[in-house]
């Protein structure tokens, strides 16, 4: 082995020697620091070092627990619908109502007397046409 490969392995080793460190380092601080995996996604996703797709998916998984899920609520009023009533029946009810105001009420005296003289086509003759 040259001096120059020896170099490049020491090279080597001392980086990975710095980086194994640095990982001790957060995995001591992660320990200590936070206790729940809830934090621990948190600060991943917040953690710009971290690759997006991780990023992601631990706002993914930390989202549940950070907004409240929606729920359904009770009505606040017991409302009951009226029931369907024929059109059939609706027209025969406010014909009948109509036919009742005319024959009760004074204010549809000329509506009333109207009615009985009109005879087919409203003209004089009874042609019709």
């Amino acid at each position: 082995m040259t001096d120059t490969e020896k170099a490049e392995y020491d090279d080597v080793v001392r980086m990975l020697t710095m980086k194994l460190e640095q990982l001790a380092a957060e995995n001591a601080r992660l320990r200590s620091e936070k206790s729940d995996a809830h934090s621990m996604l948190k600060e991943m996703y917040n953690d710009p070092g971290v690759p997006p797709a991780l990023r992601i998916k631990a706002a993914g998984l930390a989202l549940p627990h950070e907004v409240p899920r929606l729920e359904s609520v009770p009505p606040p009023l017991d409302l009951v619908a009226e029931p369907i009533e024929p059109l059939a029946s609706v027209v025969a009810r406010q014909r009948a109502r109509a036919d009742r105001m005319l024959l009760e009420d004074p204010a549809f005296l000329a509506v009333r007397s109207f009615r009985s003289d009109a005879k087919g086509n409203g003209q004089d003759d009874d042609t019709g046409s």
